[in-house]
């Protein structure tokens, strides 16, 4: 069991995202010009970190089945990591994410104020309730939604807006309506990829009843296409709303391309160039939000 096999098992390019995502999130709020602001985004992203962690490697121990079919190569399906090494290493995980949380609150009482923490103890809340809700039978569903089709992809990329608003929260705009416009945003378009994913892996989800296996996967592919429909046009409420200026639409300018070059890829059923549209579209998206969050907060503060 090397460093690679433990890598692959958090899925640490995905735990780097979501980390990077938390300072993101703050960022499209406003926190370029905000000082004593280091401590609590670290603390927010260690938490994010440890939690993907933790949650990625749980999914891999109850996937070990499919993922002989569809990814043999990952440690647990190959046996390069024993499950119990796993289990380990994802209860490690999650406990070192809530200590994390604990530390946010202590520093919010002693530095911030009484409360301030609500939050962001909300916001994880609400990503514990979704891990659990997607990976286990009767919490609280009587069947999880990762069985559960289109409720599954709308769950798991709805991690990616928690954390997007978790990383607001801990620059104290957790209720802002900014970073949930943006939330919606990413959720919408990584709904599109994770259905386009399902697609893929039609083939080893035989006890999934993902959205392709309920109506096929031409059906699917057009779901996916209208979640990315929602995701575009959810790009220009922030703008529509003047929560930040028109005049800065144009930072989103290779999100909303990379959005309308999907529809081909997907109607040819060419879903390996679809996911990397989706997620370039999801990319590029948060970081024009960043800028935009950027440039307004550097311009108010000249």
């Amino acid at each position: 069991m090397g460093t690679q096999e433990w890598w692959t098992l958090s899925r640490g390019v995905n735990v780097l995202m979501g980390a990077i995502t938390v300072p993101v999130g703050a960022l499209i709020v406003g926190a370029a010009s905000q000082t004593d602001i280091a401590l609590p985004l670290a603390l927010h992203t260690l938490s994010v970190a440890f939690f993907m962690a933790g949650w990625n490697a749980l999914n891999d121990i109850l996937d070990i089945e499919a993922d002989k079919v569809n990814h043999p190569n990952r440690p647990l399906a190959s046996g390069a990591i024993t499950e119990t090494a796993a289990k380990k290493f994802s209860w490690g995980a999650m406990i070192l994410s809530a200590i994390t949380l604990i530390l946010i609150i202590i520093h919010a009482e002693n530095n911030i104020g009484h409360l301030e923490w609500l939050d962001s103890v909300a916001i994880w809340a609400v990503a514990l309730i979704l891990m659990s809700a997607y990976e286990f039978d009767g919490i609280p569903f009587k069947t999880c939604l990762k069985k559960s089709g289109l409720w599954g992809n709308l769950s798991v990329s709805g991690l990616i807006a928690v954390v997007i608003v978790f990383g607001a929260a801990a620059v104290g705009y957790g209720t802002d309506p900014l970073p949930w416009l943006v939330a919606i945003c990413a959720m919408m378009i990584g709904t599109a990829r994770e259905i386009i994913k399902d697609v893929e892996d039609m083939e080893g989800d035989a006890e999934r009843d993902t959205l392709p296996m309920k109506i096929g996967a031409e059906k699917a592919r057009m779901v996916s296409w209208v979640c990315g429909l929602i995701g575009f046009i959810s790009m220009g409420l922030p703008f529509a709303l003047k929560l930040l200026p028109t005049s800065f639409i144009g930072f989103m300018g290779p999100a909303m391309l990379y959005l309308l070059m999907v529809k081909g890829p997907i109607m040819k059923g060419e879903d390996t160039k679809a996911s990397k549209y989706l997620k370039r579209a999801l990319l590029f998206g948060l970081l024009g939000f960043m800028t935009c969050g950027i440039v307004k907060a550097t311009s108010w503060s000249l």
